[in-house]
């Protein structure tokens, strides 16, 4: 765990957001006035499908999560860890924050299993083993007042690149750093079944959640994430919006707004 008088909180951003500059450049703005300490990790399935598209490939998905083939996995990393990264570091480097890029395969930052149902995806490692390698590289960007921004390209045991749920990216890390996790999405939080925002939910009562029919998609790969994000690090997990920069700066400094997860 990382010794620091500040806390760090890591976020993650994907979808819209990243396509739309001006609702970047405001949440970035936002994270900055917070004046917390921060880790980004990012997603790009937009970045992805128009690669892919102008390749002439297809994609599919299974519960959220993308299958990657042999053929794509070149492509899905620029896309991810090269085009989205860099864009997301310029955008916020723009706002006033020294961020540096990275991956999960530098360092590495987590270990990987393999999903061979999946293709070349990987999930992060959950056992309770310490990454000291992971842990000292991040370390070492946020003492010298750097904001590392990871994107959810990482490799396995054997040396493989393989493609990672942005989502399950985050949790690593924020278990890696034993940090307060927040999924930012266009979503301000997690809906019931009529419709009606989640305000708080115990880990029991978000393990009951997950299984129900109505959580699937995104939605379910987000709350699996947080879940095991708060499982593992015994911190607060947080699923929010990007939409209010008000609300942004509120959250990431306690205020418990979106859907929390409490251990």
């Amino acid at each position: 765990m990382l010794s620091s008088s500040k806390a760090v909180k890591v976020i993650k951003v994907g979808g819209a957001i990243l396509e739309n500059q001006t609702a970047l450049a405001n949440f970035l703005a936002a994270v900055k006035a917070s004046g917390e300490l921060v880790v980004i990790v990012h997603g790009g399935g937009n970045a992805v499908d128009q690669q892919l598209h102008q390749a002439g490939l297809s994609s599919t998905k299974i519960d959220g999560q993308r299958v990657t083939s042999a053929e794509q996995i070149d492509l899905i990393v620029g896309a991810l860890a090269g085009t989205t990264n860099k864009a997301l570091v310029a955008a916020a480097q723009k706002a006033g924050i020294s961020a540096v890029g990275l991956s999960l395969a530098d360092g590495p930052l987590c270990g990987l299993e393999p999903v061979p149902s999946l293709g070349l995806v990987g999930e992060p490692k959950t056992e309770a083993t310490e990454n000291t390698t992971g842990e000292a590289l991040i370390h070492c960007l946020l003492t010298q007042g750097f904001c590392p921004v990871i994107s959810s390209i990482g490799i396995d045991d054997q040396f493989q690149l393989r493609n990672v749920n942005a989502d399950y990216a985050a949790a690593a890390i924020a278990m890696l750093l034993q940090a307060e996790l927040f999924l930012f999405s266009d979503v301000p939080a997690i809906l019931d079944l009529q419709q009606n925002p989640i305000n708080e939910l115990s880990l029991v009562e978000a393990r009951v959640l997950l299984t129900e029919p109505f959580i699937k998609g995104g939605m379910q790969v987000k709350l699996k994430a947080a879940i095991l994000a708060a499982e593992r690090s015994r911190r607060s997990t947080a699923i929010a919006g990007w939409a209010d920069a008000q609300t942004v700066i509120a959250l990431l400094r306690g205020e418990r707004l979106g859907t929390h997860i409490r251990v």
